[in-house]
């Protein structure tokens, strides 16, 4: 049978810089007519070219070649032809776990025709291995001088971020220095004229919205730039509504960038390898000092930090440590599903909104507002109800021993099913050994074709049987479990607050699932469905 080659070639940002100096050998195209010959003078057939160009070898994201990994696992070939080791791979862990494992497990040989690695050659796991480990150790010294590279560009005071921050664009001039753009400019200084006018952030943001000032996203994407902020968790809302976000305004409130200074390097890639990016402490950031023009002055800037400060110490009036209400993630919207989001009114008045109206400023729900003190009494006192009607009396006393009795009966009829199952599991396997036993008897002669195919279809047939009792009992017995589990579960429940004073978060979460609520009426009632754990 012929053999089967996919070719595979790699182009990266290294090799491109090389062919910008003449040196072309790493070219796509030249990688692909180097390999199509080698394939033709082996008269093998070519399933298909895979390449990727502008990838790192260490990276494993890369289309081309997880399309191919995953036709070299259905056995759409059986070659994989390179123009080296280097161009499948420069990590060595994925060196081993294809070249010295999938591949062998999937019947497919690697082949590298200048380095002359092929796999269907015995011997060569070691060259290749050490081949891995000086490519795996090339990516490192390159990722260390480049990185070395970029810090000494930010402590020039080179900018080299693909985004400039809002207020700012790129000197046309120079694309590593920052120059002011004004219209977006005045609206930072807006921003903090109203906040030291005494507007909140959520005024602040409210106000821009209702102005109809666009915002940061949409105003990048007005000037022609394909802006994404994957930070920023409201961007559909933004995009579709124009809606400004609180903490937009708090970034820009609290940005030193505005004073002139650039501020680099807050985060940082893991290791060479790792595409994951964590955040770093203010000690490491790069900071140049008065690099570019600034667009507030250090006085109004100190004011606003004076203020975001006394703020934030005085959002408790009690001096408490922060907490989150007791019915925390449990409250949604009934209308869209939305979790509902605690918010402070006057007095110290706490009130719940729907998530998905705050977000969108009523476009796509309403707030369906509700204070959360009415919501703890009318969840106390259902509580209060359930508890009594097991307790106030003779009669219900009679039902809370009732249902404890009603309990110890599942769990019997829960043990003679269980016994039942455990019965027809082992006449299925029964079964299924006398239809071994007949299939010996017909490979020995002692049964004829007739006699064997009759006593074959009335064992299936049992065994069909059997399956479906089992199937249909072990649905019974899963429904009886998570009908004893919640009656035991209420029970306990109710007996460990016979006697609460108060609602607590921790019986919130052990009485209930979730709870929505809708709008008020105009006769201002308002729906509230509590969903019960048992």
């Amino acid at each position: 049978m012929q053999d089967k080659v996919a070719i595979y070639c790699r182009l990266s940002n290294e090799d491109n810089e090389k062919a910008a100096k003449g040196d072309d050998s790493e070219s796509i195209q030249n990688q692909k007519l180097l390999l199509m010959e080698h394939a033709m003078k082996q008269g093998w057939q070519i399933h298909g070219i895979y390449s990727d160009d502008d990838f790192s070898g260490l990276d494993k994201e890369r289309p081309a070649f997880n399309e191919m990994l995953t036709a070299a696992q259905q056995g759409k070939f059986n070659i994989i032809l390179c123009k080296n080791q280097s161009r499948f791979s420069r990590d060595m862990e994925m060196i081993e776990r294809y070249l010295h494992n999938l591949f062998i497990l999937w019947g497919i040989r690697f082949i590298g025709v200048v380095d002359h690695v092929d796999t269907g050659v015995k011997g060569g796991k070691k060259a290749r291995q050490i081949s891995g480990l000086v490519n795996e150790w090339y990516c490192e010294d390159i990722s260390e001088n480049v990185t070395a590279a970029l810090v000494a560009k930010k402590k020039s005071g080179q900018y080299l971020g693909h985004w400039c921050t809002y207020g700012y664009e790129l000197n046309p001039c120079d694309k590593h220095k920052l120059i002011v753009d004004e219209p977006a400019a005045e609206v930072v200084r807006e921003i903090y004229r109203l906040y030291l006018a005494g507007y909140g952030v959520a005024a602040i943001a409210n106000t821009l919205t209702k102005r109809e000032m666009t915002t940061p996203s949409i105003y990048k994407r007005t000037k022609g730039k394909n802006y994404r902020n994957p930070a920023e968790k409201n961007a559909a809302y933004s995009s579709k509504y124009g809606v400004w976000a609180v903490n937009t305004i708090r970034h820009i409130l609290r940005d030193e960038t505005y004073l002139g200074h650039l501020i680099q390097g807050r985060e940082k890639k893991l290791n060479y390898k790792s595409k994951k990016v964590v955040k770093v402490t203010r000690d490491e950031w790069i900071v140049v000092q008065d690099n570019h023009i600034a667009i507030i002055d250090e006085d109004t800037f100190a004011k606003v930090q004076q203020r975001l400060g006394v703020r934030a110490a005085a959002f408790n009036p009690h001096d408490e440590p922060s907490k989150t209400h007791i019915f925390a993630g449990k409250v949604k919207c009934l209308h869209c599903g939305h979790t509902m989001q605690k918010h402070h009114g006057r007095n110290g008045i706490q009130y719940l909104k729907c998530g998905l109206a705050l977000k969108t400023k009523n476009q796509e729900c309403t707030l369906h507002t509700l204070r959360i003190d009415l919501l703890r009494n009318c969840v106390e006192k259902q509580i209060q109800d359930i508890v009594e009607a097991y307790t106030s009396d003779a009669q219900n006393a009679k039902m809370l021993m009732e249902s404890f009795m009603s309990t110890d009966d599942m769990s019997a009829d829960l043990q003679r099913k269980t016994k039942h199952l455990a019965d027809l599991t082992r006449q299925q396997q029964e079964l299924s050994t006398g239809l071994s036993g007949v299939y010996m008897d017909k490979v020995r002669g002692n049964l004829t074709e007739a006699q064997f195919r009759a006593i074959r279809q009335g064992i299936e047939s049992e065994i069909q049987k059997s399956e479906a009792a089992i199937t249909q009992l072990q649905k019974a017995i899963d429904k009886l479990e998570d009908k004893t589990r919640k009656t035991k579960r209420k029970l306990h429940t109710i007996e460990s607050y016979i006697r609460f004073q108060a609602l607590t978060q921790e019986m919130v979460n052990d009485f209930i699932d979730f709870i929505e609520v809708g709008e008020k009426s105009p006769a201002d009632e308002q729906p509230i469905h509590i969903h019960w754990l048992f």
